[in-house]
């Protein structure tokens, strides 16, 4: 009898270190994210784009069909951009760029080599 409870202790243990833990797409789908960018201006974006780039605000919206939708707005001007996205791993690739996924209170930390950006989840 003991035997077997050990086994199936065991036998459980290692089915939940199978499996997959972190980021999916249903912590993205059907939500809104407001971002906000720190970029390493070292690495490709000249002055004038990084100083209109940290004044706007943007907001992603993610779909279930792997589309979504970036509002940007800077001053009176705003531009909608459709994108593409999917989860593998633990990275999150918009239209084909990946970032490196960070949970965070309310949110999440996307990671590349020039750049971080906050997605605020909004309500």
């Amino acid at each position: 009898m003991i035997y077997w409870s050990i086994r199936t202790a065991i036998l459980g243990l290692v089915l939940l270190s199978g499996c997959k833990t972190g980021t999916r797409d249903i912590d993205f789908v059907s939500k809104q994210f407001a971002a906000t960018y720190n970029i390493d201006s070292t690495k490709g974006i000249d002055s004038t784009n990084l100083a209109s780039l940290m004044g706007s605000k943007a907001v992603y919206s993610f779909s279930k069909d792997g589309k979504g939708m970036n509002h940007l707005q800077m001053g009176m001007v705003s531009r909608d951009t459709p994108f593409t996205w999917k989860v593998e791993q633990d990275s999150l690739y918009i239209d084909k760029k990946g970032y490196a996924i960070e949970k965070i209170d309310k949110g999440f930390t996307l990671r590349s080599d020039s750049a971080k950006i906050f997605l605020s989840q909004q309500p």
